[in-house]
């Protein structure tokens, strides 16, 4: 007896090119001994809700989509208490993700990744109860970098694009916050803050360092400060064109967990979607919480450092 396959994906993600490579996958599938059951979402929360109601009832789980409905099937995933392997075929505009745990960008070699490839456990975060993959951030320069097209990213790099975004700081909002944990505490106002789990965050690599372990239980934590004047300025400029982040202008450390209180509700995003308002913030890791299949075990070097050598068993 064949074992039975769930196939979600989002038409609308990217240029729609799984619907254009739909029958190719589900016959790759079916050669591989599966019965495939499609379901493309139909609106928001569709992915989270279909995942969280059926992820159980099958014996093999692939997603395919942007970041944002990656976003929702973990969330469906969690929710449900999946503990297996999933595959997942991006097909965003930005695939954060992917790029950070390396899963192939070619649809076809990451849709046969998905069944074939190895077992990855990385660390999921959460704000308040709402689970994310990769980052949680704040501010003005966090919403902008997600419509900012990516040959303008390439070509800028992070450095430039932050210091693109302080020179427009008439128009960008700050924020009145506080946060702690169990590493540093601090209070002021800030232009940006990024707490992340990723090589990749809206297109940028190696946005806060070079060493990102996507399964040590910690969060890579980015906070700039809004300058006083133009000595302010000039310190945060250089700090920034040098990769010196940690400084009297710009917390950058490593937390399991962290909690963010601000004056006004606080908007955050979460993988690049809207992750509502709040006043207390608390940010938390869950170390390796999501298996995933990808294409070769992570090195220190290049992501994570752990990959699970159990062979691609049956969903739990």
């Amino acid at each position: 007896m064949n074992k039975k396959l769930l196939f979600i994906y989002n038409p609308n993600s990217g240029k729609q090119m799984i619907s254009k490579k739909l029958a190719d996958i589900v016959d790759l599938y079916t050669k591989l001994g599966y019965d495939v059951t499609c379901h493309p979402t139909q609106a928001r929360c569709d992915c989270m809700n279909t995942v969280a109601e059926s992820c159980r009832l099958y014996d093999k789980l692939v997603i395919s989509g942007g970041d944002g409905t990656l976003n929702e099937a973990v969330n469906g995933m969690m929710s449900a208490g999946f503990d297996g392997n999933f595959g997942y075929i991006p097909c965003g505009s930005t695939n954060d993700f992917s790029h950070s745990v390396g899963i192939p960008t070619k649809i076809m070699t990451a849709a046969e990744t998905a069944i074939s490839g190895i077992p990855f456990r990385c660390d999921m975060g959460r704000l308040q109860e709402r689970y994310f993959t990769y980052v949680a951030g704040f501010g003005t320069l966090t919403e902008v970098s997600y419509s900012t097209p990516q040959d303008v990213k390439n070509s800028l790099g992070f450095a430039a694009y932050i210091l693109e975004g302080i020179a427009a700081l008439p128009t960008i909002t700050s924020f009145k916050i506080s946060f702690e944990s169990e590493e540093r505490c601090g209070q002021g106002e800030y232009l940006l803050g990024l707490i992340t789990n990723t090589v990749h965050v809206a297109g940028f690599k190696s946005l806060i360092s070079d060493s990102v372990m996507l399964d040590d239980g910690l969060f890579e934590v980015l906070l700039v400060r809004k300058p006083k004047n133009a000595a302010d300025l000039n310190k945060i400029i250089a700090a920034v064109l040098k990769k010196e982040y940690d400084n009297e202008f710009i917390d950058c450390f490593k937390t399991s967990k962290i909690t963010i209180r601000s004056e006004a509700p606080l908007a955050w995003t979460l993988d690049g979607e809207n992750g509502g308002e709040h006043t207390v913030s608390v940010i938390e890791n869950f170390p390796r919480a999501l298996g995933v299949m990808v294409a070769k075990p992570k090195t220190a070097s290049d992501a994570g450092t752990n990959a699970d050598t159990n062979t691609d068993s049956d969903l739990k």
